[in-house]
């Protein structure tokens, strides 16, 4: 049943997309087309347009072609494109018009569809059905097969068949019906995908040995994959023929059931196979000719890895048999290469593969001995580095494949040599002298006849394994040995720089050379380095020592003769290093530490360097400019890293002289900043020294840099140099007494230091502010800075916290004297207000750390004051500028001094006395505003509302707590409002007043007989306000109306 109902819903989905297909969609290409091409030719007179029933339709002049198409209707409303406006009369068509080319136009534009595309659409439909029937009936006959119990051999031989049979259709069908091509070709995929299927039930069913039943699998997938690659003439199946072909090859040694070379030796033999076939594809099918190209050389490539990766599982002569026959394959491979990079490629693996062949061969046959085995691998290495050196030499463009085998061959000379030196026996040191001597000549052969300098690599790692392998002949002790090693390195580290004076004589010769060259040099002279360091190890305090400042000044002299012969001046800072290396080396073998032995070594680099500084300056060459120039930075870089070591001023004292004369001789205003810093550590340094103490080592250093930096500012500033120079001379005298008090003021020391060093730092402010004449450091920096020596002289003579108000009016009136003095001499307005405000910002800060504290009435009495005095700035500097918010801020201060007064020397007052102060200096604002800005300004407004709710509020909530007296206030002070209104005729105060009034009638004053008090009093108000108002706005429109 689920079969049948299967079938049907198939043949339910073909009919429908048949059916589909034959419509033609409204808004199809050819649709839209065909409408458009006819209003255009009704426009042209080709054609009219006739409507009837809402409906319009084409009719030409011609009426036999009218009357074919007379169906073609469109419906105008369902059309997505643009109305067209038509003509009412047509144009008539001429008598010689060709009326069958258009009809024959029209028929083209007007067909209800594409025959191509119904075509594609049918065929489609029919290849799906038949490829989908024959699954259906496929599964059917398996299903039936099995459910009937059939035996083993016939369901076998049902698969088979099937398989067959699917191919043998599929051939017939893509021979006979090229309708039916892609189900022909579905069916041919199906069979051969099934192949598989068919062995798998060949061992499942049979009981056939699985390795047969792989290669007849195989067998038959081949013969099959090959007979559609060719009659299909497709290229992929190309390669499933190829991959068929593989794996019936490898089923060879699993018949024979042979061991597991055999099965790396037949992928090997088809991999032959295929390089052959690919040389001769001109003979075969064409689908083969790419495949074969593509596929060829992978083959044995991948089996020699699979093989080295699975060669535990194999003996030696398994694999020396393996790689013999990849040699061979190679070779024969690469005589008939025509392909260059192949060929490369080919010879290179082969000739690589042979030393592997070699070593393998002769652990088999030596039965792993090491040192026959590297003998023969010592000499197949050798014998390939002569025939690569032979080749390079005698062709005019040299293979790749020579120089790749050279390298190759070279790091397995010294595998070589090494695995001689690891066998325990006598001759191994005569044997591994002998080899590695006959590699150096060869190596020295490739550099000398080829002339590449990269082969100068193997010359130089040649001689240095070539100096032991020939002491170790003499079987000298340790010591000894370590003597004669470091003998002949410090000669050989000479060679390559001599042979550059002597051989390559010209002044300029190339970077590979000069690589070469000084490369070979460094790499021996760094073996002289590791003997020196065993000496010194074996010897801290000895020889050791002697043995390193060699080595270090054979360094000295080769950059000193690259510096000289290759024009590479960046050496003479490593010159300089490594002179100092040797002094310090030689004065620690002399057993000279310590601080003594930092500041010789700062004097001899400040000394000598100045010297051969000033030596160059004699010479206007580039080269001695550049050396000068490198000289100096490698002079102030060693004395960097020597104070690291003491902090003697000693020391210090050579990196200062050597920065001052830097800037001297370069102009770099970098070098005096670093002087100055040099100069303020010495001087630190120097008061160390001394046993002076920290605190006054502060201040003493602090007004020694000032009066010394300050004096040469001032000096340059008189002879008007204003530049860079005088900035950090400028900086260098502020910045460091500024830090050094600021540092001192962390510590414990007497306050009379402090306060002197701190001096100093306001001195230097102020210097700074008079030479820059900027206003900005004078509010930042200076001022603060006042006002903080002001405080610790208070606290030095003794002045309580709670009179600390008296610094507070003495802070005011020295900036505000300020102030007023560069008002005075006409200055900026920036420097006025910076003055003016620091006098309010700082009296007021410290009157307020001063507040807390004040109990005594005198200090409540200073502190009243001078709130009163600020206040009253305040309000003296807003009433002439009639500024608003300075007066509010000075009533503010006032107010906020009344308060206090009252708070500490007056007893308890009444609740209603605090808000009634607010009142009045927030009113007294709005009076302001009202006088200088009039009484439609926000301010006045936002003030008169402000103070009218203080005003009420207070006597509100003290009326709300049950106080009579508070109630019948409310109503006087609100009733006097309505009449302050209606007096000044302002509405809001009356407003504000009879509200007031009527909330203390309602909420206030309780009883009925005041109902009719209420009435009246609301009617009265109410009367008032209209007759005011009405006047006013007769009044204004009579100012208006003149």
């Amino acid at each position: 049943m689920e079969l049948i109902f299967l079938l049907v819903i198939v043949i339910v989905i073909i009919k429908v997309a048949q059916r589909g297909n034959n419509r033609l969609p409204r808004q199809s290409e050819d649709y839209r087309r065909g409408y458009w091409d006819g209003v255009c030719d009704a426009q042209n007179g080709r054609a009219k347009i006739e409507g009837s029933d809402g409906q319009v339709k084409l009719i030409t002049e011609n009426q036999a072609a009218a009357s074919q198409f007379a169906g073609f209707v469109v419906t105008r409303n369902e059309s997505n494109e643009p109305d067209v406006v038509l003509p009412t009369n047509a144009v008539p068509i001429e008598e010689d018009t060709n009326t069958p080319d258009e009809k024959t136009q029209i028929v083209k534009w007007l067909s209800p569809a594409s025959n191509k595309d119904k075509e594609k659409n049918r065929q489609t439909t029919i290849n799906v059905a038949l490829y989908t029937a024959s699954l259906l009936l496929t599964a059917g006959i398996l299903l039936l097969a099995q459910t009937i119990e059939l035996s083993a051999q016939l369901r076998f031989g049902l698969v088979w068949l099937f398989i067959f049979v699917y191919y043998a259709i599929g051939q017939v069908l893509y021979t006979r019906l090229p309708i039916l091509k892609p189900a022909s070709t579905a069916f041919i995929g199906t069979a051969l995908s099934a192949v598989p299927i068919g062995g798998w039930s060949m061992h499942l069913l049979l009981g056939i040995d699985p390795a047969l039943c792989w290669f007849t699998t195989s067998f038959i997938g081949t013969f099959l994959c090959v007979d559609a690659t060719v009659r299909l003439n497709s290229q992929p199946l190309a390669y499933i023929s190829l991959l068929s072909m593989f794996t019936m090859t490898t089923s060879l040694p699993a018949v024979m059931h042979a061991q597991l070379v055999w099965y790396y030796a037949a992928v090997l033999l088809f991999g032959c196979l295929m390089t052959l076939a690919a040389y001769f594809s001109n003979h075969f099918p064409r689908q083969f000719t790419e495949p074969l190209t593509l596929v060829n050389p992978f083959i044995v490539p991948s089996t020699l890895l699979l093989a080295i990766g699975s060669s535990v599982h194999m003996g030696t002569l398994d694999v020396s048999m393996l790689l013999l026959i990849s040699v061979i394959y190679y070779f024969t491979v690469a005589l008939v290469e025509k392909s260059k990079n192949m060929r490369t490629y080919e010879l290179t693996t082969a000739r690589v593969l042979l030393l592997a062949t070699t070593a393998s061969f002769t652990m088999y046959l030596s039965n792993n001995d090491g040192l026959v085995t590297g003998i023969a691998l010592g000499v197949a290495a050798l014998g390939n580095m002569i025939w690569s050196i032979g080749s390079m030499h005698a062709q005019k463009q040299p293979d790749k494949q020579h120089e790749i085998v050279l390298w190759v061959s070279f790091a397995v000379s010294l595998v070589a040599f090494l695995v001689i030196a690891g066998v325990e026996i006598q001759l191994r040191n005569i044997i591994s002298f002998a080899l590695l001597s006959m590699v150096s000549v060869a190596t020295f052969a490739a550099l000398s006849l080829l002339r590449r300098a990269r082969f100068g690599g193997m010359v130089v790692m040649s001689g240095i394994l070539l100096v032991p392998a020939g002491v170790r002949l003499f079987s000298l002790d340790p010591i000894t040995a370590l003597h004669v090693h470091y003998s002949i390195f410090m000669f050989m580290a000479f060679l390559p720089v001599v042979c550059r004076l002597l051989v390559l004589k010209r002044p300029n010769i190339t970077k590979s050379q000069a690589i070469l060259a000084y490369g070979a040099a460094v790499a021996w002279w760094l073996m002289t380095v590791f003997i020196a360091l065993a000496f010194l190890n074996a010897y801290p305090a000895g020889e050791g020592l002697l043995y390193l400042s060699d080595s270090v000044a054979v360094a000295a002299i080769v950059m000193g003769i690259a510096a000289w012969r290759e024009k590479a001046y960046g050496l003479v800072i490593g010159i300089h290093a490594s002179l100092l290396l040797i002094a310090l080396l030689l004065a620690s073998y002399f057993k000279l530490a310590g601080e003594e032995l930092a500041i010789l070594m700062a004097w001899l680099n400040g000394l000598s360097l100045l010297l051969l500084v000033e030596w160059l300056y004699n010479y206007r060459s580039e080269a001695a400019v550049k050396c000068r120039e490198l000289l100096l930075y490698s002079a102030i870089g060693a004395a960097i890293l020597i104070i690291f070591s003491s902090i003697h001023p000693a020391v210090w004292l050579p990196l200062a002289a050597l920065l001052y004369y830097t800037f001297y001789r370069r102009r770099e205003d970098g070098y005096l900043g670093g002087a100055y810093l040099a100069t303020i550590a010495l001087v630190l340094l120097f008061l160390h020294w001394l046993r002076v103490p920290l605190s006054d080592n502060f201040t003493i250093t602090a007004w020694a840099t000032f009066v010394g930096f300050g004096v040469v500012y001032w000096s340059l500033a008189m002879n008007k140099r204003a530049s860079i120079t005088s900035d950090m001379t400028l900086l260098a005298a502020t910045v460091q007494a500024v830090i050094l008090p600021i540092i001192n003021l962390s510590t414990t020391y007497e306050l009379p230091f402090k306060i002197l060093g701190w001096l100093a730092a306001v001195a230097a402010l102020y210097m700074a502010v008079y030479a820059k004449r900027d206003w900005r450091p004078m509010a930042i920096l200076a001022h603060p800075s006042l006002v903080l020596l002001l405080y610790l002289t208070a606290q030095w003579l003794g002045v309580k916290l709670e009179f600390m108000s008296i610094v507070s009016l003495i802070i005011f009136a020295v900036f505000y004297g300020a102030a007023v003095a560069m008002r005075t001499k006409k200055l900026s307005v920036y420097w006025y207000y910076a003055s003016f405000w620091s006098a309010i910002g700082w009296s007021m800060l410290l009157l307020l750390m001063a507040m807390p504290a004040s109990v005594a009435t005198e200090a409540v009495l200073l502190v009243t004051l001078t709130w009163a005095v600020n206040g009253s700035a305040l309000i003296a500097e807003g009433v002439p500028k009639k500024n608003i918010l300075y007066f509010d801020s000075g009533a503010l201060l006032i107010l906020g001094d009344i308060l206090f007064a009252i708070h500490m020397l007056i007893a308890p007052v009444h609740g209603i006395v605090v808000p009634y102060l607010c009142s009045a200096a927030i009113l007294s604002g709005a009076v302001m505003s009202w006088r200088w800005l009039g009484y439609a300004h926000i301010y006045t407004i936002a003030h008169l509302v402000l103070a009218l709710a203080v005003f009420s509020l207070s006597t509100l909530v003290l009326a709300l707590a049950g106080d009579n007296a508070m109630e019948i206030l409310f109503l006087v002070e609100h009733s006097l409002m309505v009449i302050i209104g209606l007096t000044l005729g302002r509405r809001l105060i009356t407003i504000w007043g009879a509200g007031g009034v009527t909330l203390a009638l309602i909420y206030l004053l309780s009883g009925y007989a005041y109902a009719l008090a209420i009435l009246a009093g609301l009617s009265i108000i109410t009367a008032v306000v209209v007759v005011v108002a009405r006047g006013q706005r007769n009044k204004q429109k009579k100012i208006a109306k003149r």
